[in-house]
């Protein structure tokens, strides 16, 4: 009996203090993926359950300044975390992760953490990560795509807003309900199938607008259309485009949460691009 009433203590003060102790990332602290992909045994509600500050989370993969939804094999990107909270946390945290395939490889490597980031090794993948409670709700890191012919890579994120009081109660913390996925692309010197230099989109997942930013090396008016998947045509419209760069919005806020497809077309070549609504 006096054995058992020691023991339970030992794991009362085991516990405690991981707790007080875990503002580093999951992966290094505990040894887990909590970003909510199918490598996670839980995802970070499972301790930051309180729902406080409502965290959302959003992950942004970028090409200089302009956030893509394709990446080029070998290239190098920067992705940027951010945690958007309500009311005044004391702290935020993060962690994320690539992965392709059915098996759930890692897609590409991480490098070059930013401040208060961290990359930590766990099971065969990279899972960029909080290094400790961080002041600011912003996190960057270097990523280098993986080579040409590996397919689409999901990335994966879980988000912390923290009180600061060295647990994990009183935390909010959520996860993206749909990756990010990126689509394999060839590099734009050889898209001679293609209407334009640049069609990108961001940002991707979008809530209202959409941001489409073209290079044309002719002006033009093209047909565009957004699909969901099924293939019914939700959104159509003329797109009169100039030479050069340029910026068109598209309003999505009255589209229900999905996946679509938008074309652009001239009705002999056409350019797609997927759109996550959330």
């Amino acid at each position: 009996m006096k054995f058992r009433l020691v023991y339970t203590l030992f794991a009362f003060m085991a516990l405690a203090l991981l707790l007080v102790n875990n503002s580093g990332g999951p992966a290094e602290v505990q040894g887990l993926d909590r970003t909510g992909s199918p490598l996670s045994i839980s995802a970070c509600q499972a301790c930051h359950s309180a729902g406080a500050f409502s965290p959302s989370p959003m992950l942004e993969v970028l090409d200089d300044t302009l956030a893509v939804d394709a990446y080029e094999g070998g290239k190098s990107y920067k992705v940027r975390i951010t945690v958007n909270a309500s009311g005044t946390p004391a702290g935020y945290g993060f962690q994320a992760v690539a992965l392709t395939g059915a098996t759930n490889l890692q897609a590409g490597d991480f490098k070059n953490p930013g401040a208060d980031v961290q990359i930590t090794p766990l099971n065969g993948r990279e899972y960029p990560e909080h290094s400790k409670r961080s002041n600011t709700n912003t996190f960057e890191v270097d990523w280098e795509a993986p080579a040409a012919g590996t397919g689409d890579v999901r990335f994966y994120l879980a988000v912390v807003a923290a009180n600061g009081q060295n647990g994990s109660n009183g935390d909010g913390s959520s996860f993206l309900s749909t990756p990010v996925t990126l689509s394999e692309t060839v590099s734009s010197t050889a898209r001679a199938n293609e209407l334009f230099e640049t069609f990108a989109i961001y940002p991707n997942p979008a809530t209202s607008d959409l941001y489409l930013h073209i290079k044309s090396h002719e002006q033009g008016v093209y047909q565009l259309r957004l699909s969901n998947l099924q293939g019914q045509a939700v959104l159509n419209s003329s797109l009169s485009v100039m030479a050069g760069e340029q910026t068109r919005v598209l309003d999505v806020s009255q589209l229900p949460a999905g996946v679509y497809s938008l074309q652009a077309s001239d009705g002999k070549g056409v350019v797609s691009r997927k759109v996550v609504k959330r």
